[in-house]
């Protein structure tokens, strides 16, 4: 098993200026593209592949590690909650699966997620002692919700058998039973077991802001109180806003989107 970190993305068609944000991003915190991987259906390979290339990262085709979905082949972006997107999450699910196969260490990110500082060594630390870390939301509530749009993995049991869990539940649902996204299934799984909490480490909400933190990133005037000290996050994730406009106005606004 490579004992190095390696940063995984995932991308379908419809996504590219995201992709191609994410992936500036980053490079300009100074991470080598060598370690980022991006997957992507085999439908979406003309579209994604260039900008995975050019960028200097590695393509992961879906079929490495999941089997052919209609769902996959779509013409253009996923919306969330619709019967694709939870296809797709739940390929998410199998793609980290398969880096824990190769890599000891995982760090995934959604291509909205804007990079503000390298957070890998960070990341690191956290790994050597919690096998899990997950980017949190603001909720007011115990256990936390834990976002699978940044997540840290190790190649540990603990990880491993909660991948496996989640891939039960899913591979197992009965004919014509509703089915929910890997975010959904796991904090349902974390609310009826906390006990997950002792092997997952919650990210810092002020070093991994959600979007609901965006007001951290706007100038903002002046404290009444002196202050001994600032924010300095390493990524803000541009979630709690759905459709890919609105995402776009999120980061602009906020000064996170890089393309021009």
């Amino acid at each position: 098993m490579n004992e190095h970190t390696v940063v995984a993305l995932l991308a379908t068609r419809g996504v590219e200026d995201f992709l191609q944000n994410a992936l500036a991003g980053i490079a300009g915190v100074g991470i080598d593209p060598r370690i980022v991987h991006v997957a992507r259906p085999e439908s979406a390979g003309d579209a994604i592949d260039p900008i995975v290339e050019a960028a200097g990262a590695r393509v992961v085709p879906f079929s490495q590690f999941c089997e052919p979905s209609a769902d996959f082949s779509g013409p253009g972006y996923v919306e969330y909650g619709t019967p694709a997107f939870v296809a797709i999450n739940w390929a998410k699910v199998r793609y980290l699966r398969r880096l824990l196969e190769q890599f000891h260490h995982v760090v995934y990110a959604d291509v909205d997620v804007a990079w503000l500082a390298d957070p890998l060594w960070y990341l690191r630390a956290v790994a050597g002692q919690y096998p899990l870390a997950f980017q949190t939301e603001a909720v007011r509530r115990f256990p936390p919700v834990c976002c699978w749009g940044f997540v840290s993995l190790t190649a540990s049991d603990d990880a491993l058998r909660l991948l496996d869990e989640l891939l039960a539940v899913y591979d197992n649902r009965r004919p014509g039973e509703a089915t929910l996204d890997e975010q959904a299934t796991c904090d349902a799984l974390f609310i009826r077991d906390p006990r997950w909490m002792s092997v997952i480490y919650p990210l810092p909400e002020g070093l991994f802001l959600n979007g609901l933190s965006y007001r951290g990133l706007l100038q903002a005037p002046s404290a009444t109180a002196p202050m001994h000290g600032a924010l300095s996050p390493f990524t803000f994730h541009a979630n709690w806003t759905t459709g890919l406009e609105n995402k776009r106005a999120l980061m602009k606004q906020t000064g996170t989107w890089l393309l021009t």
